[in-house]
């Protein structure tokens, strides 16, 4: 690009893209199977997280920019020495760039690099027709559009595979970065397949903001997805919403309320613990909440030999959150239908406006042991349907090690993969999941994480090997991401689609199911 051109006030963007027009080859130089080197003039623009292409005869090695260095044919202070009127020597200086093999194509087939290619290979910004393998082996939950550095890949959808789920999946991200755009894109791809009779695990989300359910001021929400709204069941506790006949009111009956529920919301004491344990012998399972609160279920509890306050204790927190939680009734329950729709394979949303954090975990509890039980059940009895995944905004409240809130979801993510129930963890915070816990997420999509032992948690828990991408995840724009899943080769980098376009576009008639153009087959051994 001449001087000229480049002072017509073009932006960054523009002159980016500008240059990436050019299709010089560069050379590899150096170095072993773990590391290329080749290196680029001074003035031109790379980005970490590029994918370039090395053609090597009948071999195409793909490898991804993790570092970009200056550097130069002199030794020591080349930059500072004089040479005639000029510090340096122009055709003398240039960059050196840094990348990790990704593997190489053969045959039309995608595998690990054994092998490094020949010293002066050519190397070229790798283009659509380099990543058409990827079409082959991605899946059939549409989230974004691959992405090579900051520009976008024509025509190559990244998109999650649905038998995966179950496998449990994290979204990780900064606030600010995309997380809740993330997940309405995710699922209204769901929604997608469960209205047109393709799916085959259900999502539930419980939703305490309002915002998945019809958006908030310039955002839209999954009912604005008219053309497959009958993907989505929607329980609610606001009395607005309640005004759509598509919504129904959410109820859950006393009966179906364990001691263990309540016991998740608190951080008890020894003895106020030992006494909701010891509930179940003390009281008819379908009737202790009743009990319990009278006199006489004091007095049974202290002739166990709990003490009067600390029965008191247990009394009060039950009251609170019975009068805090208004959807609480005698008999009709939501809850029945809330399974039987994930059985089917839909999208399960709970909008619970207004109520507190301990509510929010209390229900999402609550539900969640029902789930588990029941997919227990289908098992055992050969019946099993549909998987499912439970969405757990904030997740570092439940999931974070502490012993009363993380028992309920460490069953989950240690053993629902056998029962076809998965977690999927929402937070900005990985660093406060327990680590074993998490390295039991075989899908990860991180948006960006500024801090440092955020992305350290990642890298040693993820499956694919994240601790090279550690500037590339740092230095990530609002809407990009790094997507860690199986049956994906390496983790890809995409732009996740912003969900009011894609809202447009699955409204469209002219909208073109991914089925159509990919191969969605699954092998969890890859």
């Amino acid at each position: 690009m001449s001087s000229e051109e480049g002072t017509r006030g073009d932006t960054f963007l523009e002159r980016w893209t500008v240059d990436q027009k050019d299709t010089t080859s560069y050379r590899i130089i150096s170095k072993n199977v773990s590391e290329y080197h080749f290196t680029v003039p001074y003035t031109d623009r790379l980005e970490v997280g590029e994918i370039f292409s090395i053609q090597d005869r009948e071999i195409n090695f793909l490898a991804r920019v993790t570092d970009i260095q200056h550097d130069s044919n002199y030794e020591g202070n080349w930059d500072t020495t004089l040479r005639g009127t000029q510090f340096y020597d122009q055709d003398q200086i240039f960059n050196r760039v840094v990348a990790e093999p990704l593997g190489c194509i053969l045959d039309n087939r995608f595998r690990k690099s054994r092998t490094i290619p020949t010293k002066f290979s050519p190397v070229k910004r790798a283009e659509t027709e380099e990543f058409q393998f990827l079409r082959e082996v991605m899946g059939d939950i549409e989230v974004g559009l691959l992405r090579n550095g900051s520009r976008l890949v024509e025509n190559i959808p990244v998109a999650l595979h649905s038998e995966a789920m179950d496998h449990h999946m994290g979204v990780f991200a900064t606030t600010g970065m995309g997380k809740s755009n993330f997940m309405k894109v995710f699922a209204a791809s769901c929604m997608k397949r469960s209205a047109l009779g393709n799916a085959n695990f259900g999502l539930l989300i419980v939703d305490p903001h309002g915002e998945y359910i019809l958006g908030k001021k310039t955002t839209k929400g999954l009912l604005h997805l008219e053309r497959y709204r009958k993907g989505v069941v929607c329980y609610s506790t606001d009395p607005g919403h309640l005004k759509d006949p598509e919504i129904s009111e959410l109820r859950v009956a006393m009966n179906e309320i364990r001691p263990d529920d309540i016991k998740v919301l608190y951080d008890w004491t020894p003895a106020q613990k030992e006494a909701l344990e010891a509930v179940p012998r003390v009281f008819y399972e379908d009737a202790w909440l009743d009990e319990i609160l009278t006199p006489e279920g004091t007095a049974l509890m202290v002739a166990e030999d709990f003490h009067e306050k600390t029965v008191g204790r247990i009394k009060r927190t039950i009251k609170t959150i019975l009068d805090k939680n208004r959807y609480i009734g005698q008999s009709r329950s939501s809850v029945p239908g809330i399974i039987s729709h994930l059985l089917e394979g839909q999208v399960v949303l709970i909008d619970i406006p207004q109520l507190n954090e301990r509510s929010e975990l209390f229900l999402l509890s609550l539900i969640s042991r029902h789930i588990l039980e029941r997919y227990k059940q289908e098992s055992s009895e050969g019946a099993r349907g549909n998987g499912c995944l439970i969405t757990i905004e904030e997740a570092q409240r439940v999931l974070g090690g502490g012993e009363g809130s993380l028992a309920r979801f460490e069953s989950i993510a240690r053993e629902g993969r056998k029962f076809g129930v998965g977690l999927c963890a929402v937070t900005q915070q990985p660093k406060l999941i327990d680590k074993q816990l998490l390295s039991q997420f075989n899908s990860l999509v991180v948006l960006g994480l500024a801090d440092r032992n955020d992305r350290t948690r990642l890298e040693e828990s993820a499956k694919q090997d994240l601790s090279s991408l550690d500037v590339e995840i740092q230095t990530l724009e609002k809407g990009e991401a790094i997507i860690s899943t199986l049956n994906i080769p390496f983790p890809v980098p995409a732009r996740i689609h912003l969900y009011e376009d894609y809202l447009k576009r699955l409204n469209s008639d002219e909208v073109k199911d991914v089925d159509e153009d990919l191969d969605t087959s699954f092998d969890p051994d890859w």
